[in-house]
């Protein structure tokens, strides 16, 4: 990469970063995909338009995003979780599964459960957590992850009880109403961006002269 190249890309990277933490998402992609532009060899920049494609609700261009930061790091949990959840949003429930399980070992337990459970595995989704929710470095986190994959499985009963380790009365009820809810989506996308906190957008697909040398867009 010319030096040249090198330091624009540096300083478009920085810039999509505090876009990311204004919540202006769309500047955030623009400056990513210039980056990325700039420097397409860097797995950093990808996995940062991945992460500015996920916070703007376009999955489809996240998906290829993580799927070229995979490329280029094969190893990376994080890439291959969000890839899955970008696969989840886009309604490749099958895709996102052989995912999780090509990256079992790079994904945390906790993070790769509740995804299983999203990805329309929730009784595979209790399996693992109940293993995470029992080794020593489980907290409430883990133990309520497990609690929404059996509210997701309707196994109802047994959600109340975990959820009612961490939380009062009150605040049970309240949580079994929200994932009432939660567990019938009216579209594909609706649980990931729930739990990401986004809004889904018609996608019109990462830019092609942004592809990774190499690979073919999807």
């Amino acid at each position: 990469v010319d030096p040249k190249d090198a330091k624009a890309a540096a300083d478009c990277a920085a810039d999509a970063q505090r876009m990311l933490a204004k919540k202006q998402w769309d500047k955030a992609v623009k400056l990513a995909e210039e980056a990325v532009g700039l420097n397409g060899q860097d797995a950093g920049y990808r996995a940062l338009l991945g992460a500015a494609y996920l916070r703007a609700g376009r999955f489809a261009s996240a998906e290829q995003a993580y799927r070229d930061v995979i490329t280029l790091q094969p190893d990376n949990g994080r890439a291959a979780l969000n890839l899955a959840l970008a696969q989840i949003g886009t309604g490749k429930w099958d895709e996102a599964r052989v995912t999780l399980d090509a990256h079992a070992e790079t994904i945390a337990p906790a993070d790769r459960g509740l995804a299983i459970a999203l990805a329309g595995d929730p009784a595979g989704a209790v399996e693992v957590l109940t293993v995470a929710a029992r080794s020593a470095e489980a907290d409430a986190k883990t133990r309520q992850t497990l609690a929404l994959a059996y509210a997701m499985a309707g196994r109802w009963a047994e959600a109340r009880a975990l959820v009612s380790v961490d939380l009062d009365a009150g605040a049970v009820d309240a949580r079994l109403g929200e994932w009432a809810s939660f567990v019938r989506p009216r579209s594909a996308s609706d649980q990931v961006a729930s739990l990401l906190g986004v809004t889904p957008v018609v996608d019109p697909g990462q830019p092609v002269a942004l592809a990774l040398a190499g690979t073919v867009p999807v």
